[in-house]
């Protein structure tokens, strides 16, 4: 699914360097060096300030703290997205509310949103997760939390360089935006970190502080906080992946029109964003080959491809998984349940609210295919030949 081996070896000398700057400082935790990697992020993503900690998990809990959220509140966020997005929730003492997603896009559906925060009483935040490199387009939920003083995170941990479809960058929509720098992940470190970008100088200041045990000046603790401070080694090597992030997210994108292309040619279908698609309905009818493959932005050039996604029939996803890993072709389930149904986030499944189909159904159909940006156009050949092979078989 990815080759770090390959990229770290092309860095390999202007990593060291890097490294080496940092030995001869004697400064690892904070300083001057996460500073620059704060700034070039928030450079990078259009905002006023940015700050690193530990983890994306670590990045969304500092800002719900942030914001002010705690026990009593309520925060909305799709039922589709990695554990840490309701984990964060639950750890500040809040209660998550589960939203559908959008069948095309795998991002929260507006109007359900809506529906949902409706019913929700003490709503203080919705968490919006821009899934697998898209931008979650908020539509009318943005103005909805606007107009009702309802906080908007941004988890925006797989979608570094992204734009929405009005071309603006991360953290433009949200009150913050929080990412993760795993090593996975787009821009990854060499173990965990993470970031949040924000315009608001008094929210980047408490951060800054929470990160920090709650330290508002030496020995002297206001708040009750964490330790999440980002390692100064983590901070030059992510300064120096960021010099190289336009290019590797150009590559991904090349890769991922391909990889639509050929699956179109051979008779694959594209999702469409815009239509309006009953609950059950088989997104691949009449199809030539049975795969529906991601919804292309209506400009090019919006998303940054964390993963290239597509859905098959869920009585024969199992099989096409067997099938490439016969042919020595990684392919994985992002996610295999929704988080409505993860036993440690029972108390809050909806067991007499509205269901959620759509996540379900994605649940049961998504595979991630290979995307990086050393992949290779003859390696996407190979995969979707694979893919047709095993599902026209």
């Amino acid at each position: 699914m990815l080759d770090l081996r390959a990229q770290h070896a092309e860095l390999q000398e202007e990593l060291l360097d890097a490294f080496s700057a940092v030995l001869a400082s004697g400064r690892f935790i904070l300083g001057d060096a996460v500073e620059t990697f704060e700034s070039d992020l928030a450079a990078h993503c259009g905002a006023r300030f940015g700050l690193g900690c530990n983890s994306g998990t670590d990045a969304l809990w500092l800002a719900l703290r942030g914001l002010g959220i705690g026990p009593g509140d309520a925060v909305l966020c799709p039922a589709f997205s990695f554990f840490a997005t309701a984990a964060a929730i639950v750890r500040v003492g809040a209660r998550p509310v589960f939203a559908d997603i959008h069948p095309a896009t795998f991002n929260l559906e507006p109007q359900d949103a809506i529906r949902r925060a409706e019913q929700t009483p003490n709503l203080r935040a919705i968490i919006s997760v821009d899934l697998f490199g898209r931008v979650c387009e908020l539509g009318p939920l943005e103005s909805y939390c606007r107009d009702r003083g309802i906080h908007i995170i941004q988890d925006a941990a797989q979608s570094i360089d992204a734009l929405d479809e009005m071309g603006r960058t991360i953290g433009c929509q949200s009150d913050v935006a929080c990412f993760s720098f795993y090593p996975t992940k787009n821009l990854g470190a060499l173990g965990d970190a993470g970031g949040l970008v924000t315009d608001d100088a008094e929210l980047a200041g408490l951060i800054s502080r929470l990160r920090s045990h709650g330290e508002s000046e030496p020995g002297l603790y206001e708040e009750l906080g964490l330790n999440s401070r980002m390692d100064a080694l983590q901070a030059v090597g992510l300064s120096v992946k960021l010099r190289h992030l336009e290019g590797w997210t150009h590559a991904r994108r090349q890769l991922a029109a391909h990889y639509d292309s050929l699956f179109l040619e051979h008779g694959a279908v594209a999702a469409d964003s815009d239509a309006e698609t009953p609950a059950g309905h088989d997104l691949t009818r009449g199809a030539k080959l049975p795969v529906l493959i991601p919804t292309p932005s209506r400009r090019r050039g919006r998303q940054s491809y964390h993963r290239y996604v597509i859905r098959v029939s869920a009585n024969r996803r199992d099989e096409l998984i067997r099938t490439l890993a016969q042919d020595s072709i990684e392919s994985a389930v992002f996610y295999a349940r929704g988080l409505h149904q993860q036993p440690a986030l029972a108390e809050f499944a909806p067991a007499s609210r509205a269901p959620l189909p759509e996540t379900e159904r994605v649940c049961e159909e998504c595979l991630a295919l290979p995307i990086f940006p050393e992949l290779g156009i003859d390696r996407v050949e190979r995969v979707v030949a694979a893919v047709k092979a095993c599902l026209t078989a």
